[in-house]
């Protein structure tokens, strides 16, 4: 156990070798993606930012790495100053001044932590903004959508109440029998509970949006164009700079860094001290000077227990790291398949150039009118046509979300933002 352990730190070298040489291939890339969101959704997507505690929370937290990082880069012992008087048969006078010297490194070894521990930070304050855009972005996407959805069932209703209207009518003539009158209110109750859920569906989405500080009523339009088709090899080589997989290495970073802080903490640092005063017996004075040094012993307590939970806790960190690693190929891949999927999808059902359910519904009016259907195939139709055109609704907004997803998965999300700064990370682009 004891060898597997030492093999697998001594891999950790080539693992972060391999991770420097693929983020320097991933930077002598072209940006990723090509396509830009409008500014409009780039304004809004600052101004959650900017009023998301979660985001203010995250940077708070990075500021207190950094004081951390400073306070680590100063020296840990402060010298003490001595003063003695001493008044016996022979009277003592003196002054002395005492420095622990940091002899093992412990200075070096916890600045190196604590700068690791900024990077997690800083990749932990990235992934809260992604992770807060992309709340933001599905929120738009369902909510869009979902009002499309809550017109599209409001228009069937009305529909369905002139048809059930125009069915009274026809019955009290004489025209059409009792069932199809009450057929029509029926299918015009069923509407009215329809329209009712895509209410609450709109209401859902609208409180997505809340819980990120999104306003609803200042929603940009959803682009009519869509992205281009995801591509999961390019998004193997991005895994590297995603903010999750970049707080993990930090983290694993930190971990194997306490190591070393453990290890250095075992090790003794003397006190040299230094006094000089005077020695009065009666009529005879003398000058005294001292020089003391002290090592501490680490007998009762070697502080072994310590360095082993430091190098437990660093291959946890390691263990999850790779984790983390794995699960974002997966997400990446999973992301750009559904994507893929949908919209492929969407662009069938617009190269079909399917009539809109009014078109539709007038047709049928005319037909049922001329007696040429009957008014079951007439509401089954209609609810054929407007249930199709609700799904396609659902789909568009479907597959945007989809997009936001997949920006999120393949780190190009700050890119496709417009906040991918060269010389700043993807959260620091927007201070």
């Amino acid at each position: 156990m004891e060898l597997f352990l030492r093999a697998h730190r001594c891999a950790r070298p080539l693992v972060a070798a391999l991770a420097l040489a693929t983020s320097a291939a991933v930077a002598a890339r072209p940006p990723f993606p090509a396509e830009k969101a409008p500014p409009a959704v780039r304004d809004a997507v600052r101004d959650v930012w900017n009023r998301n505690p979660a985001v203010r929370a995250a940077d708070a937290r990075l500021d207190a790495a950094q004081a951390h990082t400073q306070a680590a880069g100063r020296p840990i012992y402060n010298p003490d100053l001595e003063l003695t008087a001493e008044n016996a048969d022979v009277d003592t006078r003196s002054v002395g001044l005492s420095q622990t010297i940091d002899w093992s490194g412990k200075r070096r070894a916890r600045e190196t932590a604590a700068t690791a521990e900024q990077r997690a930070a800083n990749a932990e304050r990235d992934e809260v903004r992604q992770r807060v855009a992309l709340d933001w972005l599905r929120g738009f996407a369902a909510y869009r959508s979902a009002s499309e959805r809550a017109a599209a069932g409001a228009q069937r209703a009305d529909l369905l109440a002139q048809f059930a209207s125009l069915a009274d009518r026809r019955f009290r003539a004489g025209d059409i029998a009792v069932l199809e009158r009450d057929l029509a209110n029926l299918a015009l109750q069923e509407a009215r509970a329809q329209l009712a859920e895509l209410a609450a569906e709109q209401a859902k989405a609208r409180q997505l949006l809340t819980a990120v500080g999104g306003d609803a009523a200042a929603l940009p339009p959803l682009p009519n164009a869509l992205p281009a088709t995801a591509d999961s090899t390019a998004a193997a080589a991005q895994l590297t700079d995603l903010p999750t997989v970049r707080r993990a290495q930090a983290e694993a970073e930190a971990a194997q860094a306490r190591v070393t802080v453990a290890e250095r903490d075992r090790r003794a640092d003397p006190t040299i001290s230094l006094a000089g005063g005077r020695v009065t017996d009666g009529p005879f004075h003398d000058r005294l000077v001292g020089v003391t040094v002290k090592l501490p012993l680490f007998v009762r307590n070697s502080y072994s227990a310590e360095v082993s939970a430091a190098r437990s806790s660093a291959d946890a960190a390691d263990a999850n790291q790779r984790d983390v690693l794995l699960r974002a190929g997966a997400d990446a891949e999973q992301a750009s398949a559904t994507f893929n999927a949908l919209r492929d999808a969407w662009l069938a059902w617009q190269q079909s150039r399917a009539p809109s359910a009014v078109e539709r519904a007038a047709l049928l009016q005319k037909l049922w009118e001329a007696g040429e259907i009957s008014a079951a195939e007439y509401l089954v139709q209609l609810k054929q046509s407007v249930d199709t055109e609700l799904t396609v609704m659902g789909l568009r907004g479907r597959v945007w979300e989809a997009w936001a997803d997949w920006l999120a998965a393949s780190g190009g999300l700050a890119a496709w933002l417009g906040l991918d700064d060269t010389s700043t990370t993807f959260g620091e682009s927007a201070r």
